[in-house]
């Protein structure tokens, strides 16, 4: 198959020159964001922009605002949403160059420490002291949005990896459709066991491993065999270490098998499990979900289990915060529309449209009563999941990463080698990257 070409750049702590920016799908037909972004004539335009271009969540996203829009005459939500990685991060750097940010956002935890820090982030504290419903926040989701003892962000998407497997797949293979593999040694056996080609093109991917933007994926073998990915405090990266080059001989060893089809994990609509072309894969709840909404054939078919345990439990877990732009000209009601979208009824709608973990502890116990075959799972999941670093570096670090996987993928270099190159690469870069 052709080699896909990593389509990141690094992110600029010099953006970009105002650049005039179409709108990605929502909606608005008009620029992602207009400078006359506030009230004329009695209306009031917000503009909110989300990362990710799912079909199911753009429905979602649809409802919410019409139904905003009802409850606050006068005023126009323009609504934009743009791909994960790059494209999100060019756009967003060109508009805060431009003034034209948009009012609301809806990204990832990775972004916290590298926009707070260059003041593009609105610190929520003075809103949400006023808010009764901080109190009902899980204190694990409150503090992804903290970053300097200030808040950011407030979490509402959590994204923690579970455990996805197919059942018929499974019996079809011969194999137990109720135990899914325990160790890391089952799943490499069972991923070649379901893995289907024709010829040399596997077209049914025992294990959906993401080949470009792989860091997540790459993360939870690393977390699960007792690596780290950066310290911190000392800002040294750490993904060179034994652990996590074993980690990362594994991961490259499947793919060279052939057990997945290449995708790219920033492009939804390559989500290999969801379309149906996996029967293995570390996903979201809303894969879960979204599987057998598209394919309603599956429905009981698939099953859901914590993340495999091999020197400790661990897996990915982000998190999708909501955000107020510093450039704002209407925080109050951007701050308004945030509270619509943390509420306790649209946290609940949220999780029966999309399948969304619930954050609020007042929604925990029906949460996990409504689907306790899924929601125990992904609870436990949340509990000792770990996301993405909080340093002001952490885009540039997981493009750095993901490129030198990519690289050991199409065996340009050794998993070995592509570890400590990515090492070498982040320590000659951080004298430019880091800021206090």
């Amino acid at each position: 198959m052709k080699r896909r070409k990593s389509i990141m750049t690094a992110l600029c702590v010099t953006v970009l020159a105002s650049v005039a920016l179409t709108a990605c799908g929502g909606n608005s037909t008009e620029q992602l964001n207009p400078k006359d972004n506030g009230s004329s004539g009695g209306s009031k335009t917000l503009t909110f922009w989300r990362a990710g271009t799912d079909a199911p969540e753009k429905a979602y996203w649809t409802r919410v605002i019409q139904e905003f829009e009802a409850s606050h005459p006068g005023v126009k939500v323009n609504y934009s949403e743009v791909p994960f990685g790059n494209d999100m991060e060019t756009k967003l750097n060109a508009a805060y160059a431009s003034g034209t940010a948009p009012d609301v956002l809806s990204y990832t935890l990775a972004s916290v420490a590298q926009r707070a820090n260059l003041g593009q982030y609105e610190p929520l504290d003075a809103y949400t002291d006023k808010w009764e419903g901080k109190g009902d926040m899980m204190e694990s989701v409150l503090n992804t949005g903290m970053y300097k003892d200030k808040l950011y962000g407030l979490g509402f998407i959590p994204d923690p990896r579970v455990l996805l497997w197919r059942k018929d797949l499974f019996e079809a293979a011969g194999l137990d459709p109720e135990k899914p593999p325990a160790s890391w040694e089952e799943l490499a056996k069972d991923a070649e066991l379901l893995t289907k080609k024709d010829g040399n093109t596997t077209v049914m991917a025992g294990l959906a491993i993401p080949t470009a933007n792989a860091w997540t994926f790459w993360q939870s073998f690393v977390l699960q065999n007792g690596g780290k990915i950066i310290d911190a405090d000392k800002n040294e990266p750490l993904f060179d270490s034994p652990e996590s080059i074993e980690a990362t001989q594994y991961i490259v060893d499947l793919v060279k098998k052939g057990v997945t089809i290449p995708n790219d994990s920033a492009k939804s609509n390559e989500n290999l499990f969801p379309n149906g072309k996996a029967a293995i894969a570390y996903d979201s709840p809303a894969a879960y979900v979204n599987t057998q909404k598209d394919h309603p054939e599956l429905a009981g078919k698939i099953g859901v289990s914590g993340p495999i345990e091999r020197k400790t439990k661990a897996t990915f877990a982000g998190m999708r915060l909501l955000f107020m732009s510093s450039q704002s000209k209407q925080k109050d009601l951007a701050f308004e529309f945030m509270q619509t979208v943390m509420s306790k009824e649209e946290t609940w709608n949220r999780y029966k449209e999309l399948g969304t973990p619930v954050v609020l502890n007042s929604l925990k116990d029906d949460y996990i009563k409504d689907k306790p075959e899924m929601n125990q799972a992904v609870f436990d999941a949340v509990s000792y999941g770990e996301g993405a670093a909080k340093v002001t570096y952490s885009s540039k670090m997981y493009e750095i990463i993901s490129q030198h996987l990519e690289a050991a993928f199409y065996n340009t270099k050794t998993a070995e080698q592509a570890m400590k190159d990515a090492a070498a690469e982040l320590k000659k870069e951080l004298p430019n990257l880091i800021t206090n």
